[in-house]
């Protein structure tokens, strides 16, 4: 099976977090440059951690469970490992995720080639057939170079020849990954295939 890196801010809002962009811009920054501990990195910019403890996922966000049968899933994130998998653990998707990988296990930030190749390495993949999935242009961009990267929930233009799929949300991608799509008008079952 195909391994998949999936963005942690794919899966769960952050947006309501404002600092979490600038967290972000600093993250972007140093990836490929120098290596900070996060929890360093955060302190002064997060005032209050536990903000990112109530942060909601998307309601497509159970489209991991889908996802999980076609494909190997590995969550990506910046933050420390411990709190994304005390949110997946919070709201039962942790079942779907074989590994988090963290810039505190790669030692280096998303979207370094560092970073990457860890992940890798980690998903026991080559870089040339992982798909990466984000919301970030930050990060897709820089990773187009170096594997397959799918950008959702995200509308900014970009040239054509740059080699990022679009997908609206984790849903459209299931849908395409799926051998048969249910089709719930047909009939009395909404099991049929088409």
């Amino acid at each position: 099976m195909i391994a998949y890196l999936v963005d942690l801010d794919v899966v769960f809002d952050f947006s309501t977090i404002k600092e979490m962009a600038e967290l972000r811009k600093v993250t972007v920054s140093l990836s490929g440059v120098r290596y900070y501990p996060i929890e360093k990195l955060m302190k002064p910019i997060l005032k209050d951690h536990d903000l990112l403890k109530e942060v909601k996922p998307f309601p497509d966000s159970l489209y991991l469970e889908d996802l999980s049968y076609r494909t190997r899933l590995f969550l990506v994130t910046d933050l420390p490992k411990l709190l994304a998998k005390t949110l997946l653990m919070k709201h039962n998707l942790d079942v779907f995720v074989q590994d988090v990988i963290s810039s505190e296990d790669a030692n280096a930030y998303i979207p370094s080639r560092q970073f990457f190749d860890f992940s890798a390495k980690r998903a026991n993949t080559v870089l040339g057939v992982t798909n990466f999935v984000t919301s970030n242009l930050e990060y897709a961009l820089p990773a187009s170079l170096m594997m397959r990267v799918t950008l959702v929930r995200n509308d900014t233009y970009l040239p054509l020849d740059i080699n990022i799929l679009r997908k609206r949300d984790l849903i459209s991608i299931a849908e395409s990954l799926a051998q048969h799509k249910v089709d719930s008008t047909m009939g009395d079952s909404a099991l049929r295939c088409t």
